[in-house]
């Protein structure tokens, strides 16, 4: 009788035979020169319109996204109404106030691009979305994990996508009260528009996140995961907000923006499932052959904003400190100069080596433990966040 193989030998053969593939792999697919049109937003009954469009990369992808820029956008009511899109800049399009829809019509979008291409999906239901019943979170062994919750009590949604805006305060290593004046060629005494201690950071959501009932008695959607925030990540070193969006999907609409999912986010192992063939709801009017990436859907957008509290997360250990000691900068001028344009080191105060009572130069330390902006985020206060912090 033959011996069954067991799972350690089956790795091996499987890893053995991936470690052999480092030939570099060359896609036989071409798409065109331009790329295919890619269309993002939703026809939004309770907010402004938003459309991003954007172009397809070539494998291996490693440039910047292309935007569709100078392009005519608009919206088309099944009673022949027209809502016109203004190009704001980078590739977004939208409305110049929320427009009045009628949840009986149906709705369409419609593209007329600077090289003369024409776009035009299929009408979508207008489809309401149910309020969020709540946005919350939980701590675990890997972090913090927010949830939405909602429901519908006429049991017609059943099908929900969402997305959010994340924006968290954080700090600089150690705060700076004095920056150097090349102008002037001495330290000076910082002004507040100069601050360089507290920035924000603004993220958005990268993955598609779906969830149905259509297997449930109710439709109710309970702790559908939202975002993860990794164990004594920087997001809760002070202050978190996250503002959810929730809006309804068609069944088709649903089943596109699943095999987009799978086809985007599950494809690193040798167990995933292979991608499928994408048929969206837009088309190329002047070039029918031409695939278009995107599907365009009719509803009103949910929403909701919570805050996280770093005292709120037990045993959060972030923290941020200073790969290096202060030095001390002499007065001179020369020195001065010397260290705080070319040295790439910021003043933090007054140095005083006692007994005297008199300051004999300044510490500082490196831009990268001084300034926030560094870490990617801006000293921009959004207008929405608490006083006091």
């Amino acid at each position: 009788m033959k011996k069954r193989p067991t799972i350690l030998a089956m790795l091996v053969v499987v890893f053995g035979f991936f470690l052999q593939c480092k030939d570099k792999y060359v896609s036989p697919y071409k798409s065109p020169n331009v790329g295919y049109l890619v269309v993002e937003g939703l026809i939004s009954g309770n907010t402004p319109i938003q459309y991003t469009l954007s172009r397809t990369l070539p494998l291996p992808g490693d440039s910047t996204i292309p935007k569709e820029t100078g392009a005519n956008v608009q919206v088309e009511g099944s009673d022949n109404s027209s809502i016109p899109l203004i190009e704001q800049g980078n590739g977004l399009y939208s409305s110049v106030d929320t427009p009045m829809l009628n949840a009986s019509l149906r709705y369409r979008l419609r593209i007329h691009t600077s090289e003369g291409e024409d776009y035009l999906s299929d009408f979508a239901p207008f489809r309401p979305s149910p309020p969020i019943d709540s946005i919350n979170w939980a701590q675990g062994s890997s972090g913090v994990t927010v949830y939405a919750n909602t429901h519908d009590p006429a049991n017609a949604t059943r099908y929900y996508e969402w997305n959010f805006v994340e924006t968290w305060e954080y700090h600089s290593a150690e705060q700076s009260d004095y920056e150097y004046d090349t102008a002037a060629g001495e330290v000076i005494r910082r002004p507040d528009s100069s601050e360089i201690y507290s920035c924000w950071h603004t993220d958005t959501a990268t993955n598609i996140l779906l969830g149905t009932s259509i297997k449930l008695a109710q439709d109710v959607i309970y702790r559908q995961p939202i975002q993860t925030l990794e164990e004594n990540s920087v997001q809760v070193s002070y202050l978190y907000s996250i503002l959810v969006y929730q809006w309804a999907l068609t069944d088709s609409a649903y089943n596109y923006m699943s095999i987009l999912q799978t086809n985007t986010e599950s494809l690193g192992s040798i167990f995933d499932v292979l991608p499928s063939q994408l048929v969206g709801n837009i088309h190329c009017l002047t070039k029918p052959a031409e695939q278009v990436v995107g599907w365009v859907s009719a509803g009103t957008i949910q929403q909701q904003r919570i805050w996280i509290y770093r005292y709120q997360v037990p045993g959060w250990l972030y923290s941020y400190s200073c790969s290096e000691p202060n030095i001390v900068v002499p007065l001179d001028s020369a020195t001065a100069r010397r260290v705080f344009t070319m040295g790439g080191r910021i003043p933090l105060d007054p140095h005083v080596t006692p007994p005297s009572p008199f300051s004999d130069g300044w510490t500082a330390n490196a831009v990268g433990c001084i300034d926030c902006r560094v870490q990617g985020g801006t000293t921009s206060r959004p207008v929405y966040w608490p006083p006091g912090y």
